[in-house]
């Protein structure tokens, strides 16, 4: 496992086209990873970046995201899970009403590691006329949310599985 406890992160960026891709490693099973992931409910105590989800994490489903800004405020989304792979893979899309506007794809994935953990990938895809002016902020929010986010996850998975009975053989 990656010894340092914070994300990595790449970006991709194009004139119409904006990526980012972090990681961290967990020392916490990809199913305990998971249940924190898809417990939408528990955001708001654990995510300082997704403050909240309404709905639920199956495939087609409409749900509403509460992103905390650079700024501190709270801003409302409305997105559409696009992937469900229990315990592996989460993805969901926002779209503006106008086509090529904007839209963006959020993606987590759980990777188990050889050596025990998981990898958790996280990242993000923007596309369209809007990105260049749009930009700067997501940047911002992507290069100090993702990285809490993740870190946040790793300290509540490893101190669930720390805390949780160890099966013994």
């Amino acid at each position: 496992m990656d010894p340092e406890p914070h994300a990595r992160a790449s970006w991709v960026h194009t004139s119409l086209m904006q990526e980012v891709q972090t990681y961290i490693d967990i020392g916490a099973p990809a199913s305990l990873v998971w249940a924190i992931l898809a417990d939408f409910g528990t955001y708001r105590r654990w995510n300082p970046l997704i403050r909240g989800v309404l709905g639920r994490p199956s495939n087609g489903a409409e749900i509403e995201i509460s992103l905390r800004s650079p700024q501190g405020e709270d801003v409302s989304i409305r997105s559409t899970i696009v992937r469900v792979r229990e315990p592996r893979e989460l993805r969901w899309r926002e779209r503006w009403t106008v086509p090529g506007l904007f839209s963006s794809e959020r993606r987590f994935r759980i990777e188990p590691l050889d050596e025990g953990g998981v990898r958790f990938h996280h990242g993000e895809q923007a596309r369209g006329i809007m990105v260049p002016l749009l930009n700067q902020r997501r940047r911002l929010r992507g290069k100090s949310g993702f990285d809490a986010m993740n870190t946040a996850l790793k300290q509540r998975a490893e101190r669930a599985w720390a805390d949780a009975p160890q099966a013994t053989t």
